[in-house]
């Protein structure tokens, strides 16, 4: 038998642990294993859970009731933890196919730009004020409440997300037209059709999104809040951005000439030292603006969890101005948006073994890292099964559904399956 596991059974059974649904990750080993050493003793560390996090939208809530979603989700899937997006950017829905698989009220849904789906507290907020949706049948219920109240009578454990977009592209390119990213010729930058990111050197992004959060921290008391929010464009110095006047008043702050390196760009966009010097601004950028949230938030609740959604253009994190192991210090976790089984062949499956990987080598043994396992149509239970067991195997702390509404039933049976083949401990389904 190898030791580790035998060694994880003796601290199971003198933690006493009334159940066995609780997953120790390595942080936990190492933990044993220097209380054998000498010195003064190890601190007492509270296993966690292998989290299964299921995901929801307020048309979900809206249309199959809040409770039938949690039933599905914790009888299908075994979840132990739930969140809402509760900021949402434009997109149609079901993402993948044409219409949803098994909402009883409309085949589809084009989510409105840059919405939120909960009542703001609006004295916390400035110069930007958050969008309620434009329909009475979203806008009139705060579904950040429905979720929470829901999820905390079941003993799950809940967050919300805050996804791509801050503001709508009409306000960006609008009243807030000074706040958005400008590339190296000064015009906004455009990620997608309809994404304009505000700059987060900008006081004013800082301030919206500092008050996005605590309003959520403060008011409902989630155990997780999660950013998926484009920080910097994608893409080199002639295609990336920012070179706005906010970033270059922190470059100088900071002890680099943005302006200089800005001209040296537009002559040659692979310029050094200037090329390099900028890509380490943009992380240094994001990394700073997370320590902002991650402050903020802290000094509300100091055992938030601030985690950082990873979307899946970010193989090459370094064109979004992404430097995972700067930004560590000012999250809490990390989930790591890989949807590799909707694309229906195991050949995907690799390539998102590497990035898993290469995440938690990154961030070392004890940091919290949760991997998205795709359950839309194009996947197929067997491809979910291997992707549970990828995620174990890559040491990853949990799993979370992409995404309920546009899941069908034998994608989401076979979760609470994967996890058993796992050997992850799940409580028994009372009919799947």
């Amino acid at each position: 038998m190898d030791p580790s596991r035998q060694n994880r059974r003796d601290f199971l059974k003198l933690a006493g642990a009334a159940s066995a649904t609780v997953f120790f990750p390595a942080r936990l080993r190492s933990a044993e294993a220097s209380a054998l050493a000498p010195g003064p003793p190890a601190p007492v560390l509270v296993a966690r859970p292998f989290e299964v996090d299921g995901s929801v939208f307020a048309w979900d809530l809206h249309d199959e009731g809040v409770e039938k979603v949690l039933d599905n989700m914790q009888e299908m899937s075994a979840i132990n933890s739930v969140y809402i997006v509760g900021l949402m950017h434009p997109e149609k829905r079901p993402l993948t196919t044409g219409v949803f698989p098994h909402n009883p009220v409309r085949q589809t849904w084009t989510a409105e730009d840059a919405r939120i789906y909960w009542h703001p507290e609006t004295k916390r907020y400035g110069r930007i004020k958050p969008r309620l949706s434009d329909n009475d049948w979203l806008n009139q219920t705060d579904w950040v409440r429905v979720l929470v109240d829901a999820a905390r009578k079941r003993g799950l454990k809940v967050g919300v997300e805050i996804s791509h977009a801050l503001v709508d592209k009409a306000r960006a390119e609008g009243e807030f037209a000074d706040i958005v990213e400008r590339n190296i010729h000064g015009e906004i930058s455009r990620v997608r059709d309809w994404l304009r990111p505000l700059c987060p050197n900008h006081p004013d992004t800082r301030a919206y999104a500092v008050a996005l959060l605590t309003d959520l921290v403060a008011n409902y008391d989630p155990d997780f809040v999660m950013s998926c929010t484009v920080s910097m464009d994608e893409g080199g110095p002639d295609k990336g951005a920012c070179f706005c006047p906010s970033c270059k008043q922190a470059a100088t702050e900071h002890g680099f000439d943005l302006g200089k390196a800005q001209a040296a760009l537009l002559a040659d966009p692979h310029a050094q030292p200037a090329a390099g010097n900028w890509q380490n601004f943009r992380c240094d950028t994001v990394a700073r603006y997370y320590q902002v949230l991650h402050d903020a938030v802290h000094a509300i609740k100091p055992k938030i969890d601030l985690r950082y959604n990873m979307h899946q253009n970010a193989r090459n994190p370094l064109d979004w101005g992404i430097d995972i192991v700067k930004m560590k210090p000012h999250l809490d976790s990390l989930r790591i948006m890989d949807y590799a089984e909707q694309n229906g062949v195991a050949s995907a499956l690799p390539a998102k073994r590497a990035w898993l990987a290469e995440n938690r080598q990154k961030l070392g043994p004890d940091f919290w890292i949760v991997s998205a396992v795709a359950v839309r149509p194009k996947a197929t239970p067997d491809l979910i099964q291997q992707g549970i067991q990828l995620c174990v195997d890559t040491k990853m702390n949990g799993i979370t559904l992409a995404q309920y509404d546009g899941a069908d039933f034998p994608n989401l049976r076979a979760i609470r399956a994967g996890l058993m083949a796992a050997k992850i401990p799940v409580p028994p389904a009372k009919s799947v």
